[in-house]
């Protein structure tokens, strides 16, 4: 079975090597010695996440990120985005990467069908809930985007994970419903 979760981790380094060195890129344009060395790590980086070798990544990620903290402010700096905006970033990636990892049979559709559906009609119960309120509406939404994006990447187990939190929260307002 395909590494769903490697193949992530690999997408999360891709992402941030590719937004911090694109910044980095424009910030150096009197240093081409300074331009080359923060390209030849981003590349070294971007090779070990292909690779597999994450850590390595990472290593290479934190090396960039310590340049670009030098930047912090600016109004073009990557910054750390919101869980829901980091998935969705990263989903961008990991569908790439999946289009070639994934072999045909992987993924059980009736079963992904059914877990989409109650994914969705747990969100909309959540919201639909006059107790609910905006933090539990936007855990709804954060957590039934994690489900569908587990659904499409074809990993069922962290689709019904994503869907047991879903009804965990639904749950804290059942009961207050019900009187």
């Amino acid at each position: 079975m395909t590494d769903v979760y490697g193949i992530w981790r690999q997408a999360e380094a891709l992402r941030q090597i590719d937004a911090l060195a694109g910044f980095l890129a424009t910030r150096y344009p009197d240093s081409p010695d300074t331009r080359r060395a923060l390209a030849e790590r981003a590349e070294s980086g971007r090779a070990a996440a292909v690779a597999g070798d994450v850590g390595e990544a990472w290593d290479r990620i934190r090396d960039l990120r310590d340049h670009a903290d030098c930047w912090a402010g600016h109004p073009h700096h990557p910054g750390e985005p919101g869980a829901a905006e980091l998935d969705a970033l990263v989903w961008d990636y990991a569908k790439d990467l999946l289009r070639t990892e994934l072999r045909p049979g992987e993924r059980d559709v009736p079963e992904a069908a059914l877990t989409l559906s109650m994914l969705h009609h747990a969100h909309r119960e959540i919201c639909e809930y006059r107790e609910a309120d905006a933090a539990a509406r936007a855990d709804a939404h954060y957590l039934a985007g994690r489900g569908a994006m587990a659904v499409e990447l074809g990993h069922l187990p962290a689709a019904r994970r994503e869907l047991g939190r879903l009804r965990a929260v639904a749950a804290r307002f059942e009961d207050a419903d019900d009187e």
